[in-house]
């Protein structure tokens, strides 16, 4: 049995190395984008790292509503702290409050 647990610990770290690569990959996807406007990089970048946020946090032992859990914290967070001056300039994080928790 414990060899077992050995290989599935073995299998899920390369997991998370493969995926810890291909988030690099959708960064640099996005960037590439960025820097040829090309919108459709830009796009699939950003979907890329989205998704493989969710699947390295399954693999590293969270429920995707954890993330969403945390996320809602990290927007209350922007919404308050406005640090980065995105809230008071654009009103994004309370865009993307609603769209996380719409009113319905």
């Amino acid at each position: 049995m414990s060899n077992y647990l050995e290989i599935d610990v073995v299998r899920n770290s390369r997991a998370v190395d493969r995926l810890k690569a291909e988030m690099l990959k959708a960064q640099w996807l996005i960037h590439h984008g960025l820097a040829t406007a090309s919108e459709e990089d830009i796009l699939e970048g950003l979907a890329k790292s989205v998704g493989l946020s969710y699947l390295l946090a399954r693999r590293l032992g969270f429920d995707f509503s954890h993330v969403d859990r945390v996320l809602y914290g990290q927007v209350e967070q922007w919404l308050h702290y406005d640090e980065l001056g995105i809230e008071q300039e654009w009103g994004d994080c309370g865009l993307l409050m609603d769209y996380l928790v719409p009113n319905e």
